[in-house]
């Protein structure tokens, strides 16, 4: 059964979109960007660099891009310097990284520096490993067993390992129908 037809939103890599259009695309910052490119060339040797590899990292960004039918959400260290005005593309400005801070170890440290964003990120593929349904979208069936379950006072740890869902994501759902 696909789902997709009836999801709001579809988090996907652009791996598996090749060959998909969506209405509209929001983009993340973690493409090769001109910066990038200039940033591995000064740093490696020639022989170390595999142009095959960054040709295809390159062309995943054109992928991307070209997925959406109506409007494109997309990071501004992505876009060209020089590029027209559109109400289709809406450029997504970079982060102030001094706005966001977290207390670490001996005191007050970026989190950029610290690399916890990336830390904290990771694959929805990963996730569905070790929890098969993780973000897929919840169904009337799906809130009337985990309604049940709760109410026959079954743990969220065995609901959640029962429905293929985190246990934040057990509460999450718990409380979005007002049941906690």
């Amino acid at each position: 059964m696909k789902r997709e037809g009836k999801a709001e939103m579809i988090f996907s890599t652009v791996h598996r979109c090749k060959g998909m259009e969506y209405d509209e695309v929001h983009l993340v910052n973690d493409f090769m960007t001109k910066m990038k490119l200039e940033k591995l060339t000064k740093e490696k040797k020639p022989e170390e660099i595999n142009p095959t590899k960054l040709n295809e990292e390159i062309n995943l960004l054109y992928v991307a891009i070209t997925r959406a039918k109506n409007s494109i959400h997309i990071p501004e260290q992505l876009m060209p310097k020089v590029f027209p005005r559109s109400s289709l593309i809406h450029i997504i400005k970079a982060v102030d990284e001094n706005k966001y801070q977290t207390k670490t170890g001996g005191g007050w440290q970026n989190n950029f520096s610290t690399g916890s964003f990336k830390e904290k990120t990771y694959m929805i593929d990963e996730l569905r490993l070790k929890h098969k349904e993780a973000f897929m979208p919840w169904t009337r069936e799906l809130d009337s067993e985990l309604r049940r379950m709760f109410d026959d006072g079954i743990s969220i740890n065995k609901i959640a390992k029962h429905l293929g869902r985190t246990k934040g994501a057990i509460t999450a759902r718990l409380e979005k129908l007002e049941v906690v």
